[in-house]
C-alpha cells in the first residue's frame, strides 16, 4: 500500500471545561467593568451636580462683589446750623448719598421672609432704569441680604407644585426713577440740620413707584448667610493688612451718616464679603425635616457668630466645623472688595479740603 506524500495533522477543539472557565473569567471581568463604570458615572454625576449648584452661587457672588466695588459717595463740605439759631456753626463733610451695613433683621422693609446674617445698602452708578435708555451713569440704590422663605412670589404662575422653602441671596434693585435717596433726608438739609437716612433702603418714601418687596429679586438659592465687614487701609488692626477687622467697623456695622466724625460721609476703602452656600440635596433634606421653618441645623451652626470682626477667622472655623458635623455639604466664598471711588481720610479739621 502506497503512503501519501503529506501527513494530515489532527486538530483538537476546546473542551467543555476550558470553555466554561473562559466564560467564567469573561463574566467576572465584565462584572468588574460594569461596577467600575457605575462608580465613575456616580462620581461624575455627583461632581456635575455639585459644580452646577455652586456655579449659581459663584455667579451671584461675582455680581454682588462687582456692584459693591462701584459704591460711591459725592462727599463735599457744607455749613450746618446745629443749634438752630439761624447762624451756621460748623463746616462739615456731607453727602446726599448713603452707604450702610447692618443686621439684615433691622432693614425694616416689608417682606414675609425671615432675614438672616448681614445686609449692605449703597448707591452706585449702575445705570439701571425701566424708563430711560442709554443713561449708563444713572445712580441706583442697591442692597444685598439673605432671606429664608418660599418661592411662591418668584416662580411662574403656571407652576402648581408645593412651595420650596429655601435660603436665598436677595438683591434690592429699584430702577433709577424709583431711587429714594435724594428724597431721604431732604427736610434736614433744607433746615441746615444733620440729615437722617432712614427710608430709602426700605422704600418707604414717596419717590417713584413700587414697594420694597417689589424690587427684591433672588440672585441664588441655598445661600445661608452673608457676612459684610467694612475695613480701612489707613489704620490697620495689629499692623497686618491681611486681618479682616478694622477700627471703623469692629462690630461689622458701618453707617456713612452716623459713624464717628472722622470717618463720616465716606465709603470704606475695603469690604470683606463672605457668603456660605449649601448643596441642593442638603437643602431638600433640610426642608423635609423643617418644613417652612428655618432648619435648626443651620441656625445652630450660625448662632452667636460674626459679632466681632477680630473673631472672624475663629468664627469661620466654628461655622465650618458645625456644618461638617451635621454632614451638610457647603462652600464658603470670600473676597476683599476694593471700592474704587473711596477717597479715604481720617482728617478731622475744618475748612480744609482732603
Amino acid at each position: 500500500m502506497r503512503m501519501n506524500k503529506f501527513t494530515i495533522s489532527r486538530r483538537h477543539g476546546f473542551s467543555l471545561i476550558e470553555l466554561m472557565v473562559a466564560m467564567g473569567i469573561l463574566s467576572v471581568l465584565m462584572l468588574m467593568m460594569t461596577v467600575l463604570l457605575d462608580q465613575v458615572q456616580k462620581s461624575w454625576r455627583y461632581s456635575e451636580n455639585r459644580i452646577g449648584q455652586f456655579r449659581e452661587a459663584r455667579v451671584a457672588f461675582d455680581i454682588m462683589t462687582k456692584n459693591i466695588g462701584q459704591a460711591a459717595m459725592n462727599t463735599y463740605y457744607d455749613l450746618i446750623d446745629t443749634d438752630e439759631d439761624n447762624s451756621p456753626d460748623e463746616y462739615v463733610k456731607t453727602s446726599e448719598l448713603h452707604f450702610a451695613t447692618m443686621e439684615a433683621s433691622k432693614i425694616g422693609g416689608s417682606t414675609d421672609a425671615t432675614l438672616t446674617g448681614h445686609a449692605i445698602f449703597f448707591q452706585a452708578p449702575l445705570g439701571f432704569s425701566t424708563r430711560f435708555r442709554n443713561l449708563n451713569n444713572l445712580f441706583n440704590g442697591r442692597g444685598y441680604f439673605v432671606a429664608h422663605g418660599s418661592d411662591i412670589r418668584f416662580r411662574p404662575s403656571f407652576v402648581k407644585s408645593e412651595p420650596k422653602y429655601r435660603y436665598r441671596l436677595m438683591e434690592f434693585r429699584p430702577p433709577a426713577e424709583s431711587n429714594q435717596i435724594f428724597e431721604d433726608g431732604i427736610e434736614e438739609r433744607e433746615a441746615d440740620q444733620p440729615q437722617a437716612f432712614t427710608k430709602w433702603y426700605n422704600q418707604t418714601g414717596s419717590a417713584g413707584d413700587g414697594s420694597f418687596e417689589e424690587f427684591l429679586n433672588p440672585l441664588a438659592e441655598n445661600i445661608v448667610t452673608l457676612v459684610i465687614a467694612p475695613r480701612d487701609s489707613i489704620e490697620v488692626a495689629d499692623g497686618d493688612r491681611k486681618e479682616t477687622h478694622s477700627e471703623i467697623a469692629p462690630d461689622y456695622f458701618f453707617d456713612s451718616n452716623t459713624i464717628i466724625k472722622k470717618y463720616a460721609q465716606q465709603v470704606p476703602p475695603l469690604v470683606r464679603v463672605t457668603m456660605v452656600a449649601l448643596d441642593e440635596s442638603n437643602a431638600v433634606q433640610l426642608q423635609a425635616q423643617s418644613g417652612a421653618e428655618q432648619p435648626s441645623e443651620v441656625v445652630s451652626a450660625l448662632n452667636g457668630l460674626f459679632k466681632k470682626t477680630d473673631e472672624y477667622d475663629a468664627d469661620v472655623i466654628k461655622m465650618v466645623d458645625a456644618l461638617n458635623e451635621e454632614r451638610i455639604n457647603h462652600k464658603v466664598f470670600s473676597t476683599l472688595v476694593m471700592l474704587r471711588s473711596a477717597k479715604w481720610s481720617t482728617f478731622e479739621g475744618n475748612n480744609t479740603q482732603q
